[in-house]
């Protein structure tokens, strides 16, 4: 008979109230950038001679905010991943559920684990591509800032 694992209504809390908050934030940044886009536009260009530098910057930062949610997803995968090979079960023994789940053992649980460390070098190669594609559009650019 399969284990099934109850689902845990805390988990299942803590994931809707991040939910809420990446949305929150994401909609921070969305509403930020709009209400600055004019001032950052004239800073961009106010300094001819920096200008080439101040596009560089922007890219960067811009990257790093829009890469940085893949890197953390990449390395928590990787991180989940490993510990279910470690264990030879998914979920992992003490792993919270928001539903209720069947555990499984062995081979199946095996193939799970490499399953998720193959989305996480997903992940990498998406983010590794974001930034070559973004450090492509810097040279484009502004070419002397690369």
């Amino acid at each position: 008979m399969t284990e099934i694992r109850r689902a845990d209504p805390t988990a299942r809390r803590h994931a809707v109230w991040l939910l809420i908050l990446g949305a929150l934030v994401g909609s921070l940044f969305i509403a930020g950038f709009v209400g600055y886009r004019t001032p950052l536009r004239d800073w961009l260009v106010s300094d001819p001679r920096a200008a080439t530098h101040r596009v560089k910057l922007g890219l960067v930062v811009s990257a790093a905010l829009l890469t940085a949610p893949i890197a953390a997803f990449a390395v928590y995968f990787w991180s989940f991943g490993d510990t279910i090979l470690r264990a030879r079960q998914f979920p992992p023994p003490g792993h919270r559920v928001m539903r209720d789940t069947p555990v499984l053992d062995g081979p199946a649980a095996v193939r799970r684990g490499h399953a998720f460390k193959i989305l996480a070098l997903a992940l990498v190669v998406a983010f590794m591509v974001s930034w070559l594609l973004l450090w492509r559009l810097a040279r484009t650019l502004a070419p002397g800032a690369v």
